[in-house]
């Protein structure tokens, strides 16, 4: 009941916010005129990319050295992840999206990968002969960190729902329905198989909150 509830909400809520913000965007427009197209590629998008580096950059040192073990839980190490998860589902959908119009290829492949990969992290988060049992907690700050970094920006809820939103009823309903079931499918196999077995150590989760 509690996922079945969780994914009518935020579907539901993520469609409306779509909404909304496309009537707001309409409704300020006059106000917050759209900047020319010449100056975002000229000046904007050649600014972004020694920007974008630097900021890597500078995560990637605080995570190295962080003024706190609790920055690299909350923030750095998801800093450092977050771009190769978000390069990744760029390019999939790039080269892939196009090739089934009705059915988005590229986010759907993204969007599994995300959802893999954070079981995996799980698996691995609650394994105490592999990380709860360490002294030394980095490691779960690592996971922690390609959990809400890579698989944060792999997966994508915005996208999905524009998806949905943009395509034909019955093509919004297969593709909605296929992502929420093969999702499930391979939480409940990866990370399942561990807690059925082996069980859950919670130790390293605990230290990251």
């Amino acid at each position: 009941m509690a996922t079945t509830g969780i994914l009518i909400v935020q579907t539901a809520v993520s469609i409306g916010a779509l909404k909304a913000g496309a009537h707001i965007a309409v409704a300020v427009e006059p106000v917050f005129p759209s900047l020319p197209v010449t100056f975002l590629h000229r000046f904007l998008d050649p600014l972004s990319i020694p920007l974008g580096w630097g900021c890597w950059l500078g995560a990637a040192f605080l995570t190295i050295w962080p003024p706190s073990n609790d920055w690299r839980y909350r923030a750095t190490f998801a800093l450092v992840f977050a771009p190769p998860g978000a390069l990744l589902r760029f390019f999939l959908s790039r080269h892939l999206n196009a090739r089934i119009p009705a059915f988005p290829l590229g986010t759907f492949i993204a969007n599994m990968l995300g959802t893999m990969s954070e079981g995996m992290c799980m698996d691995l988060q609650h394994s105490s002969a592999i990380v709860a049992g360490a002294t030394n907690m980095a490691p779960c700050a690592a996971l922690e960190g390609v959990m809400s970094g890579f698989c944060g920006c792999t997966s994508t809820v915005s996208t999905w729902v524009a998806e949905l939103n943009g395509l034909r009823r019955s093509h919004a309903w297969f593709y909605g329905l296929a992502s929420v079931a093969v999702a499930l499918a391979v939480q409940v196999v990866i990370m399942g198989t561990m807690m059925w077995t082996v069980g859950y150590d919670h130790r390293c989760s605990q230290t990251a909150r």
